[in-house]
């Protein structure tokens, strides 16, 4: 009975010193992380909307936060687009991604900001293919309005072509984006 009221004291000073540890290492890493992830965030607004330098916050009634772009750091006269984050299920991770659209709601460029989807599958929403510049399963949203955003199968078809194998990552995309796109629209017309 001795020993294992030892053991027990042993485990608990052993998860206590752990604990105390990994509460320090997460409060002393906390703000730097929220930093890299605001970054990462202000980077893929920049991708999405290109002309854009300065970009206000606004919100929708319902509380869907989007932003405001301008082609001068003040943010002065007419924007030149809008920028949303796009949140949709993949099919092992939510996939977030930036939608930059012009003031008619046509699509200028999305950017996949952050996902988690199966290696050599999902995760080809941002594959770039060989002699290109950029991934080019985001290029297929380009100059598209949140009507034509259907996915296909086939690269014949009118619609985003799917990623072979990955068609629950491709519609989270194409979903996730028109959605956004309206709830921006219901707002700015």
């Amino acid at each position: 009975m001795k020993e294992i009221v030892k053991l027990s004291g042993i485990l608990t000073i052993i998860t206590l010193v752990a604990a105390g540890a990994l509460a320090r290492v997460f409060l002393m890493t906390r703000d730097l992380i929220a930093a890299v992830e605001a970054e990462r965030e202000e980077s893929a607004r920049r991708a999405a909307l290109p002309g854009a330098v300065a970009f206000k916050p606004d919100t929708t009634a319902d509380g869907f936060v989007y932003f405001r772009a301008y082609a001068d750091q003040e943010a002065s006269g007419d924007p030149v687009g809008y920028v949303g984050l796009a949140l949709g299920k993949g099919y092992s991770s939510q996939i977030r991604t930036m939608v930059g659209v012009s003031p008619q709601l046509e699509i200028i460029g999305i950017k996949v900001a952050f996902q988690q989807e199966t290696p050599g599958l999902g995760t080809r929403v941002e594959e770039v293919r060989k002699g290109d510049q950029d991934p080019w399963f985001q290029t297929q949203f380009k100059g598209r309005t949140s009507e034509r955003l259907a996915v296909q199968r086939s690269a014949d078809s009118n619609g985003i072509e799917a990623i072979t194998g990955a068609t629950i990552s491709s519609r989270a995309v194409a979903t996730s984006v028109r959605e956004t796109i309206k709830k921006m629209g219901s707002v700015l017309r």
